[in-house]
């Protein structure tokens, strides 16, 4: 005989949740960080490295970096290797939180913050998460910056991004989850080339371990709901060797 499933009463059912990047070489240093975030009912993405292409296909509403002072591959200082987030994070109006070592926190010098806050890190997570609550309490949201608009639109498709509901023309596309989360980020990329591996991490987590060629499967599935080709693209149009972009006109 069936027997249901017992209802669970404990824990904290997330209705409204905020986006919060993190980018650390050595994620091991932001863990109790990412941990708490979670419990609090953040959606949390954790990277390597930063790829401003990342911007607009997650939409987070924070950054948080973690300027470890550690050596690069092409030389320099880790915090001004991070110039190009902190300028890309102020294009999309996202603030940013700069995790940084007591030494590097006090030798910084000229090195480019300007912008975002900082905090010595190690430290408690309740600590930062205090400071992040500030610096989304006190941002503000501006028309046309991230998170801002409740729809997308790209040539004759529409996205409701509060009902999930894909529009093209008059015609309502019916998409599975992994299809609405694709087009969605490529309708956030600016017409970006988004990388397969870029992808997997938006839109399976970066806790896969299968192949790329999933993504390929996926966006194959995507276009035939589109009536779009990959011979002669009106969305998406094959990058070979880089991944794949938005098309900015119907290729002959």
């Amino acid at each position: 005989m069936y027997e249901q499933d017992p209802i669970i009463s404990e824990g904290v059912i997330c209705s409204l949740t905020k986006r919060v990047m993190i980018i650390s070489p050595l994620p091991d240093r932001v863990r109790s960080l990412l941990v708490m975030l979670s419990a609090e009912c953040f959606d949390v993405f954790s990277l390597h490295d930063f790829n401003k292409s990342m911007l607009p296909a997650l939409q987070p509403e924070l950054l948080v970096y973690d300027a470890l002072p550690i050596a690069q591959p092409t030389g320099g200082h880790t915090l001004r290797g991070g110039t190009e987030l902190l300028r890309a994070a102020a294009e999309h109006q996202v603030p940013v939180l700069v995790l940084m070592d007591k030494q590097t926190y006090d030798e910084r010098g000229d090195a480019d913050v300007s912008g975002a806050e900082l905090l010595v890190w190690p430290a408690k997570p309740e600590e930062a998460l205090e400071r992040i609550n500030a610096m989304l309490a006190n941002s503000t949201a501006l028309p046309g910056s991230i998170g801002a608009e409740d729809e997308l639109t790209f040539k004759d498709i529409t996205i409701d991004l509060r009902k999930m509901k894909v529009m093209q023309g008059a015609t309502r596309i019916d998409l599975t989850k992994t299809e609405y989360d694709l087009l969605m980020h490529f309708m956030n990329s600016d017409g970006s080339v988004l990388s397969r591996e870029t992808l997997l991490d938006a839109v399976w987590g970066l806790q896969f371990y299968g192949s790329s060629n999933v993504v390929d499967v996926h966006i194959k599935s995507l276009r035939k709901k589109l009536r779009d080709s990959a011979v002669s693209p009106k969305y998406i149009v094959t990058v070979r060797g880089a991944g794949y972009r938005l098309a900015d006109e119907p290729i002959h």
